[in-house]
């Protein structure tokens, strides 16, 4: 049997063309009576959408796009960065669209980057980058080409607002992970950042200022350190200045899983990691295996792609009063 065009279709739908067109995609403005109709007729007639033809016809891609800085190799080998993924993608397939992801790699050909060809040629309908990527060339060349775009993670161009972004609270993380150890009686709480961290990663230095928030709050002394091995010093007589700023810590915060294992690795005999209690940011899997009780706040990284790819969809549907940030709360998990 011939395959049925959109035309023929609108004709025993009893309706024009345009309306079996919004069917196809999904325009909420068509009548539950008129669109169970003509899905009726699709199906009695096996009628497949062209989604190439799609495409020319609405001059659209149907594609979402995610380009990824490959440079950043420590970000993307973290497990937690497939929760994200996980989000974005379900929102993108809900909306029938396809999903493309890349890395920004220098071509040799053309001497353009992954970034400036997907962006330029159009290749995608709308982007979802890393705040790593968005700097201001990238920006420019997303404002030049007219391409709607989300950032995952807050914006760091400090000079450009009305940068669309979604991130995690990273304060709010902080402060309420504080919280939660002085409630259950710690008082002498150090927090362990990297120096080389804090000045490369903005959601250390809010984590930080959480804890900062949180200690003031209650008057406490904020004690941050850039290297745990300072921590060993406590049963050795060989810095005495040290050892009286740091005498009795009784809670550890690491702001990274890569900075908890650390502090776990040195731990052969030493009694310090017994005397504290032990805290980090997300729940990593294997924590119900390690010899300590790990305290950690709750970070919904999928729902943070979730949020990033559905104010994407706002913003390529052109929608009035799109929030242009959107910082996901956190909470204290079940240790």
């Amino acid at each position: 049997m011939e395959k049925l065009t959109i035309q023929q279709i609108a004709d025993l739908a009893g309706v024009n063309k345009a309306t079996v067109s919004r069917v196809i995609n999904g325009n909420s403005s068509i009548s539950e009576k008129t669109r169970l109709k003509i899905e009726k007729i699709m199906k009695q007639h096996n009628y497949v959408p062209n989604s190439i033809a799609r495409g020319l016809a609405f001059n659209k891609t149907f594609t979402v796009g995610f380009c990824f800085d490959y440079t950043d190799k420590q970000a993307y080998a973290n497990p937690f960065f497939y929760k994200v993924l996980q989000g974005i993608e379900e929102i993108v397939y809900e909306q029938d669209h396809l999903f493309l992801m890349m890395s920004d790699h220098q071509q040799k050909k053309n001497n353009k980057s992954t970034f400036e060809r997907v962006v330029g040629e159009h290749r995608v309908d709308g982007l979802i980058i890393p705040n790593t990527l968005l700097n201001e060339q990238n920006y420019n060349l997303l404002l030049k080409h007219k391409m709607p775009y989300v950032v995952s993670g807050e914006n760091l161009l400090q000079n450009e607002g009305g940068v669309p972004w979604v991130d995690i609270d990273n304060i709010q993380a902080g402060r309420i992970l504080t919280e939660h150890l002085i409630d259950i009686g710690c008082r002498h709480i150090v927090i362990y950042a990297g120096k080389g961290a804090v000045e490369r990663d903005k959601f250390i230095v809010d984590r930080l200022e959480g804890y900062t928030q949180a200690m003031n709050r209650k008057g406490m002394k904020v004690k941050v350190i850039d290297n745990p091995d300072v921590l060993r010093t406590l049963n050795q007589e060989v810095d005495a200045n040290l050892k009286g700023d740091l005498q009795h810590p009784d809670a550890l915060i690491c702001c990274t899983h890569e900075q908890l294992f650390q502090v776990l690795d040195w731990d052969h005999g030493n009694p310090v990691l017994s005397e504290m209690a032990l805290a980090t940011f997300d729940n990593f899997p294997i924590s119900r295996y390690m010899k300590y009780p790990i305290h950690f706040v709750e970070i919904d990284l999928e729902m943070m792609g979730k949020q990033a790819a559905q104010m994407l969809f706002r913003l390529m549907n052109k929608e009035e009063g799109v929030n242009p940030s959107i910082s996901i709360q956190t909470r204290i998990g079940n240790t």
